[in-house]
């Protein structure tokens, strides 16, 4: 009979295994930022929230972290990576998870499966981040369902910048800004990124991201 850590080493090898941040209350999911779609052309304008993108220096740059992250981006489409994900955070998290601190959505396939892994945790509060926004408009185009416990936040493009355009016809989905002054922002100010006074989500008991309830969070830049 295999042990705990076993099954675990299992599963990480089908998913590449689960990513820890500081600031997140629990475990996450990342792959490289260089695969982002959008974000990658977004990298080249000056002003846009991915101009100086957080996750392209200081620790994403360790080897350590880049291999695991392409571990990750290459087992995506895995036969069993459903099942394999399930199960990891069935084992690993106990109530809030998050989707790409790093990376974005692959394709519709990607966030179909995705879907499929909030389904099989109900008792998961998950948080999902993405520039995507034709991935997004697809899914939901074609009749996708985004289940209770997932909260996909649509990523605005520019610092100080409005919503992405599209969604006002459908309450499932949040949306997340990133200003440069605070005076200004709009919406829900994350008291994480915006200033010294918090580090971690758990320190400002703050878990507005997994909360649909919030329409729109606004971070400091960082």
């Amino acid at each position: 009979m295999q042990t705990k850590q076993q099954v675990i080493d299992a599963l990480n090898v089908i998913t590449g295994g689960l990513s820890n941040t500081t600031k997140m209350p629990e475990s996450s999911f990342s792959i490289p930022a260089s695969h982002c779609k959008v974000g990658s052309k977004l990298r080249e304008v000056e002003g846009s929230v991915c101009n100086k993108c957080y996750a392209s220096k200081g620790h994403y740059l360790y080897p350590n972290v880049k291999n695991a992250q392409q571990r990750r981006y290459l087992n995506l489409y895995h036969p069993m990576w459903v099942k394999a994900m399930t199960m990891l955070i069935h084992i690993k998290v106990k109530e809030h998870f998050r989707w790409f601190d790093s990376g974005d959505l692959d394709s519709v396939q990607h966030l179909r499966n995705i879907i499929e892994v909030c389904n099989g945790t109900p008792n998961i509060k998950h948080w999902l981040v993405t520039k995507e926004k034709r991935t997004v408009r697809k899914f939901l185009d074609d009749g996708g369902i985004i289940p209770d416990n997932l909260v996909i936040q649509m990523s605005g493009y520019m610092l100080d910048g409005d919503k992405v355009k599209g969604f006002d016809d459908c309450k499932q989905i949040a949306h997340h800004l990133v200003h440069t002054d605070r005076q200004s922002a709009q919406g829900y100010v994350c008291p994480v990124e915006d200033g010294e006074e918090f580090t971690t989500c758990d320190d400002a008991n703050c878990y507005a991201c997994w909360d649909r309830n919030v329409n729109v969070v606004t971070s400091g830049l960082h």
